[in-house]
């Protein structure tokens, strides 16, 4: 397995927003069957954008055999300049109001439903960054059944702080409540800026990974 697929598995899972909610939701009511249906949603929507990608790259034109390299390293080009897009506007959002509350609707996470928090768990991944490491998959030239294995190990990656709050308050719920508050308010001071600072670093990466794709 590539490093490069590694680390996009960490950079997803350092998700600021999903922890903020993961925290919430667990700081406020110890609501364990609802954050675990979360993470689950996280990691079979990460596992299924990256899949998606896989299957769209064995459709691609090829060379020998293996995907055109110029082709996968302007995918990566694109979609590093899609997460700058998103950390520009991050940044602006930012300078306007560095003291923003925290989206409205996370008021609204202490009385979710199992299927709700699975949904939302769905909707909350960088879906680009599960699309950069299915690319990257595809670039590994490796079998097909490697390529799924390399799925779920990108999933499982993208996914171990999705699952750490929920596996703290399954094994230690009462000294987990001190830990959860501390975590929940420098998330809610922070999360904007972490958010931001990874798009910015992961931009920089696909983008210069992209560039010598296509140099080559």
């Amino acid at each position: 397995m590539s490093l490069n697929l590694v680390f996009l598995g960490v950079a997803t899972t350092a998700s600021p927003l999903f922890l903020l909610v993961s925290v919430l939701m667990l700081a406020q009511s110890q609501r364990l069957r609802e954050a675990t249906a979360l993470a689950v949603g996280w990691f079979l929507s990460i596992g299924a954008c990256a899949a998606a990608v896989l299957l769209l790259g064995s459709a691609l034109p090829t060379e020998d055999g293996h995907p055109n390299g110029h082709l996968m390293g302007l995918i990566d080009l694109l979609l590093g300049l899609a997460l700058a897009g998103f950390a520009l506007r991050l940044r602006r959002r930012y300078r306007r109001d560095p003291q923003a509350a925290v989206p409205k609707w996370l008021d609204r996470v202490g009385n979710m439903s199992v299927i709700v928090a699975c949904g939302l768990g769905m909707f909350l991944p960088p879906t680009v960054l599960s699309f950069a490491a299915g690319n990257e998959i595809v670039q590994q030239h490796v079998s097909v059944r490697a390529e799924w294995i390399l799925v779920v190990v990108y999933a499982a990656i993208g996914s171990i702080l999705q699952f750490t709050p929920v596996l703290l308050v399954a094994g230690q719920p009462k000294k987990s409540a001190q830990r959860l508050l501390v975590a929940q308010r420098w998330l809610e001071v922070h999360w904007q800026q972490v958010l931001m600072m990874l798009f910015a670093v992961i931009s920089l990466y696909l983008v210069g990974k992209g560039a010598y794709s296509l140099s080559r």
